[in-house]
């Protein structure tokens, strides 16, 4: 049910007469609502199962049942494990600022999710830009990077992925180079897999955007935005 309306919600947007600004704020409201949905729901069911389980292997220790305690209390790790994968996902689709947490912070725990969650090497360099970016700014960048990372691992089949977000005069740099086998060509061209909402992203904070390859193998995207002088 729940699949059935999110792929409802995308055939919506995807209609050519609605405003790219307006499909990007759509995404981002389906993507809040899923965080939510993830952490409120999905973790508490999950909660309740690990209590359960725990309860069991307390109930079965008593009873002498040395396995099957065991088994129960294996279970209950198992789903408690799962309950933080959940957590990071949730917290992958909630808006960046959360918490007081700013651009670098929220890269940091993209990367740290894609090694934990994927088994794929992912680094992060990052200089310091002194003041905050501004929210939207910080949004919209980190929506790239995220978007990139799964390009990387879902079409590119990358198993190493760098990110880095570099300061010069007057702009900063948004680098997501990966080692895959690159996005097809079909792709590229049609500007399908996010490409043109990153595009568009770019634009909203005046910035410039580009996926190209990157020899000898891979993707290298970028996102080239204003500063403001510190």
């Amino acid at each position: 049910m729940e699949l059935r309306r999110i792929h409802a919600t995308v055939r919506k947007v995807s209609r050519p007469a609605l405003p790219e600004r307006e499909i990007v704020e759509i995404a981002n409201r389906e993507r809040e609502r899923l965080g939510r949905e993830l952490h409120d729901g999905l973790c508490q069911s999950l909660a309740g199962i690990a209590a359960l389980s725990a309860a069991l292997s307390r109930s079965l220790a008593a009873n002498a049942d040395s396995a099957g305690s065991a088994t129960a209390a294996e279970i209950a790790g198992l789903v408690n494990q799962t309950i933080g994968e959940a957590r990071d996902l949730a917290h992958g689709l909630c808006t960046i600022g959360r918490d007081g947490a700013g651009l670098a912070d929220a890269l940091e725990t993209l990367a740290g999710d894609v090694r934990h969650l994927f088994r794929v090497s992912c680094t992060l360099e990052c200089d310091r830009f002194g003041a905050r970016l501004g929210c939207e700014t910080e949004s919209h960048l980190y929506r790239i990077a995220q978007e990139a990372v799964r390009n990387a691992i879902a079409h590119g089949r990358a198993d190493r992925i760098d990110i880095s977000l570099t300061r010069g005069v007057g702009k900063g740099a948004l680098n997501i180079r990966d080692n895959g086998i690159g996005l097809p060509e079909g792709v590229r061209r049609s500007g399908g897999s996010g490409l043109c909402t990153m595009d568009y992203r770019a634009r909203a904070i005046r910035g410039s955007f580009k996926a190209v390859r990157h020899p000898p193998r891979g993707t290298l995207v970028t996102c080239v935005f204003p500063v403001q002088p510190t």
